[in-house]
């Protein structure tokens, strides 16, 4: 397979930021979230479980080695695979059961239910009119790509939201999750406890065109302890980081932009044992893939992964 490496400039970055407006009532949606997501072929779910005072998982570490995996969905065949990965070395793959509804989305990773072991959340944004479900956000338990059960989150949401990303950002032990609205440019997070929906915290807004978040997990950039949240712009190349202090919003730092808008940041992760979070990206025209290793907000190296020309595959994790 063909390998490239992904070149970079740096640019000037203005910062994103806005006033902060309440969209809450919209994002409770209805409380009691419905069915949940099971794989194609599994009619009835186990029991859910939480393990009290457990360990959460490393964020993306689907293999327990203490590195990051990568999370792939193929869009057109519902079919799903985790890539493990050694450090930065791509060692096997290994399939996942399949969702055939392609309105369900993988929408982000983390532990929500403290068992060690590093869950998937999926959200259901299908826009057609037959889609019942659109709205719902489920989570599978997995104890490495083994599915176990799955439930809803106890809220769904109406409108124009996007689920963006998960991590722990009130310090909890329980992943939180990111909400956008392409429309308004509002930005909110759910804080949730297993997959109760506890508190709704507004962050400040970005109306300004081609800004979309590209994940947290539980990457903290800047070392204070709270997960950041990555932006990329889709119409100028420039990227971002918000630096988080619990739920509110500290700061923002522009890290090396992107020009060539084929390639998007598609997991964020720690792949160097370094215990730096590193971004992934995948180039959605040629299906290169390749890993920056980050100091903070500095690119300090960039690794090329196996290509996959097959683009009807997503990158979807963690993050």
């Amino acid at each position: 397979m063909g390998i490239k490496r992904l070149v970079f400039s740096l640019s000037l970055f203005a910062a994103i930021a806005g006033c902060s407006v309440s969209f809450a009532a919209e994002l409770q949606g209805q409380l009691a979230g419905g069915s949940p997501l099971r794989p194609d072929g599994v009619l009835f779910n186990a029991p859910w479980f939480a393990v009290p005072g457990g360990t959460p998982a490393a964020d993306g570490d689907f293999d327990g080695d203490g590195g990051g995996d990568i999370l792939w969905r193929n869009n057109q065949t519902g079919e799903n695979v985790l890539w493990y990965l050694n450090g930065t070395t791509y060692t096997s793959t290994v399939a996942l059961p399949p969702v055939s509804d392609l309105n369900w989305f993988i929408a982000g990773t983390g532990d929500f239910n403290a068992d060690g072991q590093t869950d998937i959340l999926w959200h259901n944004n299908g826009s057609s009119p037959e889609n019942t479900q659109r709205g719902s956000v489920s989570v599978w338990l997995m104890r490495g790509a083994t599915y176990l059960t799955s439930a809803a989150l106890s809220s769904t949401v109406t409108g124009d939201w996007h689920l963006r990303g998960a991590g722990d950002f009130n310090g909890d032990g329980s992943p939180d999750i990111i909400w956008r609205n392409y429309t308004t440019g509002a930005n909110v997070l759910w804080l949730l406890n297993g997959v109760l929906v506890t508190e709704i915290i507004n962050l400040p807004s970005v109306s300004e065109s081609g800004w979309n978040i590209y994940g947290s997990g539980d990457s903290d950039f800047d070392g204070n302890g709270t997960p950041d949240i990555v932006w990329r712009n889709n119409q100028t190349g420039a990227n971002t980081i918000w630096f988080m202090n619990g739920t509110t919003y500290s700061t923002s730092a522009a890290i090396p932009s992107v020009s060539d808008l084929d390639w998007q940041i598609s997991a964020v992760g720690e792949y160097n044992n370094d215990g730096k979070p590193d971004l992934v990206w995948r180039n959605n025209q040629t299906g290169a893939n390749t890993i920056w290793l980050m100091n903070g907000t500095a690119l300090v190296q960039t690794v090329a992964l196996p290509a996959v020309g097959e683009l009807r595959w997503k990158m979807v994790g963690p993050r």
